[in-house]
C-alpha cells in the first residue's frame, strides 16, 4: 500500500501541487473579496466562517484571481489536449514497456537457467546472482544442443548483448512520444537506459576473444539491470492499472 501511495504521489505531484494552490487561491479570493456572500450560504456555518476570517486586501485578491484564471486556461489549453494525446498513445507505450519487461526477464532468466541452480527469478539477491554468474560461461552456446552456427552467433554472451540492444530499440521507440509519456514512467525508462550494463555490454558480443570463463565481471551490472527492470515493472503496473499476461515478477 505504501509503495502504491508513493508511486501515485510521484505521478501526480504536479497536479496535487496545482490543486493545492488553486484551493488556497479560491479561499483567498473569498476571504479578501468585498462582494456579499451568495444568498444560498446566508445563515449557514459557511457565512459565519467567512465573516470571522474575512479581511480586505486588494493585492492578495488580484494575485489569487490571476492564478485562478491561469489555472482555467491551463486546464483548457494544455491539460485536456495532453490527456487526449496520452490516451491515444497509451496502448503503444504499454506494449513497448511490456516488451522491455519480457526482454529483461529473458536476459536474466537465461543466465539463471544456464547455471542450473534452483534460485527463483523474482526473488534473486545480489549474492545469489553472483553465485549464478560464476557458473555461466559467456562463450558457451545458449542452446542445449547447439549447431556450429548457433555456437558462433548465439553464445550466452552474445545473447545478453542482443537482448540489451532489443531493450534500447524499444526505449528509442517510446521516446518518440516524449511529451506524452508519464513522468514517473519516463524517469524509470531513462534509468534503465543509462544503467551501468549499457556501458560494458558490448564486450559480451566478442567473448570468444576474451579470457573470461564466467560472468562474474558483469554480475553487478547485470544485477543492477535486473533491479531497474523490476522497478520499471512495479511502476508500470500502477500506471497501466491492470495485470499483463505471463508477468515474470508475479
Amino acid at each position: 500500500m505504501f509503495e502504491k501511495i508513493k508511486f501515485y504521489i510521484e505521478r501526480k505531484y504536479l497536479y496535487i501541487f496545482l490543486l493545492s494552490l488553486t484551493i488556497i487561491s479560491l479561499i483567498c479570493v473569498i476571504l479578501t473579496s468585498n462582494d456579499p456572500i451568495i444568498g444560498f450560504f446566508k445563515g449557514s456555518i459557511i457565512e459565519k466562517i467567512v465573516q470571522k476570517f474575512s479581511f480586505t486586501n486588494s493585492f492578495i485578491y488580484d494575485i489569487s484571481i490571476g492564478f485562478l484564471v491561469s489555472v482555467i486556461f491551463y486546464f483548457i489549453v494544455v491539460y485536456i489536449p495532453q490527456r487526449q494525446k496520452q490516451k491515444d498513445t497509451k496502448i503503444f507505450i504499454e506494449s513497448k514497456c511490456i516488451c522491455m519487461i519480457y526482454i529483461s526477464y529473458e536476459l536474466i532468466n537465461s543466465i539463471v537457467k544456464k547455471s542450473k541452480l534452483d534460485y527463483a527469478y523474482k526473488t534473486l539477491t545480489k549474492d545469489q546472482f553472483l553465485e549464478i554468474c560464476k557458473l555461466v560461461n559467456p562463450k558457451e552456446s545458449r542452446f542445449d544442443s547447439p549447431t556450429i552456427l548457433d555456437y558462433k552467433l548465439e553464445n550466452s554472451g552474445y545473447n545478453i548483448y542482443n537482448n540489451w540492444i532489443l531493450t534500447v530499440k524499444e526505449i528509442e521507440e517510446i521516446l518518440k512520444f516524449l511529451p506524452y509519456i508519464d513522468s514517473g514512467l519516463l524517469k524509470r525508462i531513462y534509468i534503465l537506459y543509462n544503467c551501468s550494463l549499457g556501458h560494458f555490454v558490448k564486450d559480451l558480443a566478442y567473448t570468444q576473444n576474451m579470457l573470461n570463463t564466467n560472468l562474474e565481471a558483469w554480475s553487478s551490472m547485470l544485477f543492477d539491470f535486473y533491479l531497474k527492470s523490476k522497478d520499471l515493472r512495479d511502476y508500470f503496473k500502477l500506471y497501466s492499472k491492470n495485470e499483463f499476461e505471463s508477468d515474470p515478477w508475479k
